[in-house]
């Protein structure tokens, strides 16, 4: 490329047409302007070659990036899903507890039911969002790679949540402390000792779950607290359904831009 710019600049000072030379001086100043001539179109293509380059290493690592967060978010709705089904299943419970306080039945006939509602309502299961993608990212200065502006921003958008929603999810935690400290006394020692096998499946009689009622209706402080466990769980349901409901739209928009990047 240069050498082809050397002729063309030597072809212009030999050439005597265009600009008939008034003295020797005027030559040496035009090879002279050629050789900056040359010297700067070399420069801005080297440049432009450097930007290319510095381009093209860059959606190499937007690509990275958006891989990554794809994996992490399939993990991430996973655990959101599981978040939002235990919510349910304990906004259930505790709504069967206050059932029982009217028709005491229900505890026996559910005996099984019954006994492991006492003891899971107040749970809390907080979603794990994994964002140590985004971490990366932020914390390196980069967020700029992410060259679509509207998945940038809901990917920013997105890994709020947790710190958003971090003194809520303190709030829910001291709800199940304070529920399990109510509950104390409802259980004899060998049930909360049995109650620690999660996923252990045991089967409590008639005579155990109506004893066990008698001794939940002497706990009347334990009663008032659960129509409040069930208001922090519905407050739970709305925000896990944001963060659910946040995390398919930025799967689609992941896996579009995805699918652009693989065509470019």
């Amino acid at each position: 490329m240069i050498p082809f710019f050397r002729k063309i600049r030597k072809s212009l000072s030999d050439d005597n047409r265009p600009l008939k030379p008034a003295w020797p001086a005027d030559r040496y100043m035009r090879y002279a302007i050629g050789e900056i001539i040359l010297v700067v179109i070399g420069i801005l293509i080297a440049l432009q070659i450097n930007n290319w380059n510095e381009q093209r290493k860059e959606h190499i690592q937007e690509k990275i990036f958006l891989k990554r967060f794809e994996v992490e978010l399939n993990t991430n709705v996973e655990n959101i899903l599981t978040a939002i089904s235990l919510n349910k299943s304990r906004i259930h419970r505790a709504e069967f507890l206050l059932r029982t306080i009217d028709k005491p039945q229900l505890a026996v006939d559910s005996s099984g039911y019954f006994m492991k509602s006492i003891e899971h309502a107040g749970y809390t299961n907080i979603p794990i969002i994994s964002d140590n993608a985004f971490e990366e990212l932020k914390s390196s200065g980069n967020l700029s790679l992410i060259s679509n502006e509207v998945l940038r921003a809901a990917l920013q958008k997105y890994y709020s949540w947790t710190s958003s929603e971090g003194q809520y999810n303190f709030l829910q935690q001291d709800i199940q402390l304070n529920y399990s400290h109510l509950k104390q006394g409802i259980f004899t020692t060998s049930q909360v000792i049995d109650m620690g096998h999660y996923y252990t499946t045991k089967n409590y009689s008639a005579i155990e779950a109506k004893e066990t009622y008698e001794r939940m209706l002497n706990k009347p402080k334990f009663l008032e607290f659960i129509p409040y466990v069930i208001q922090n769980k519905l407050g739970a349901e709305t925000s896990y359904d944001d963060i659910y409901n946040q995390a398919k739209a930025l799967k689609i928009l992941l896996k579009a831009e995805l699918e652009k990047q693989n065509d470019d």
